[in-house]
C-alpha cells in the first residue's frame, strides 16, 4: 500500500496542477483501485473505462480534496467505487450474457473462493463452520465477504428482501463466531 503521506503530497501537487504528480499517483494507486473495480463490475474493459473517469475526476478535484475529512486513497476508493454505481445503474449498459449462458459456456475448472478456502489450512476451521450454516446464510455471507457486495446489491442477487438479508447475515456472523471460539 502506498505511503499515506506521499499520497497526501501528490495530491496537492495535482491541486496545483502538476501532471507528473498524477502519473504519480496512478502509478502508485491504479493496481489497487483497478483491482477493486473489477471486483464490483466483474469486467476488466468496464473496470478500465471506470479507472480512466476516476483519474479524471480526481485530476478536477483534487484541489477539493479535504485531509480532514479522509486519507487519499480512501477518497479515490470511494471515487472508483462511485463510478462503478453510476456505470452498473444506467439503463442503457451493454449486458451480453444476462442468463449466464456465456459465462457457463467458458467456466474453467479452476478452484473458486470457496475451494480455495477449504485447501488452505488455515481456513479450513472456517470451511467448517460455513458448511454448518443454512444454504441461504452461507450464501449471503459469502456474496458480503467474498464478492464485497452490500446488503442491497445481495437483496437484488439473491432476490429476497433487505430486512432478511441482514438477518441472514447477522444471524450466520453469530453462528460462525460461536463455531470459531
Amino acid at each position: 500500500m502506498p505511503d499515506p503521506l506521499r499520497l497526501q503530497a501528490l495530491i496537492e501537487e495535482c491541486a496545483r496542477g502538476q501532471e507528473s504528480a498524477l502519473a504519480e499517483l496512478y502509478r502508485q494507486t491504479s493496481p489497487h483501485l483497478f483491482a477493486l473495480a473489477v471486483r464490483i463490475l466483474r469486467r476488466s474493459d468496464w473496470a478500465e473505462e471506470v479507472l480512466q473517469d476516476s483519474f479524471i475526476n480526481i485530476w478536477r478535484n483534487a484541489a477539493r480534496y479535504s485531509s480532514e475529512q479522509s486519507q487519499v486513497m480512501t477518497w479515490m476508493t470511494r471515487i472508483v467505487r462511485n463510478r462503478c454505481i453510476d456505470l452498473l445503474r444506467r439503463p442503457d449498459l451493454e449486458r451480453p450474457d444476462a442468463d449466464g449462458a456465456l459465462t457457463q459456456a467458458w467456466a474453467d475448472d479452476a478452484p473458486g473462493p470457496f475451494e480455495r478456502l477449504q485447501r488452505d489450512q488455515d481456513g479450513q476451521r472456517l470451511a467448517d463452520c460455513l458448511k454448518q450454516l443454512e444454504g441461504q446464510q452461507r450464501a449471503a455471507i459469502a456474496l458480503s465477504f467474498f464478492d464485497d457486495l452490500s446488503h442491497s446489491e445481495i437483496a437484488r442477487r439473491l432476490e429476497a428482501p433487505l430486512g432478511t438479508i441482514k438477518s441472514w447475515v447477522r444471524r450466520g456472523m453469530d453462528r460462525l463466531k460461536r463455531c470459531l471460539s
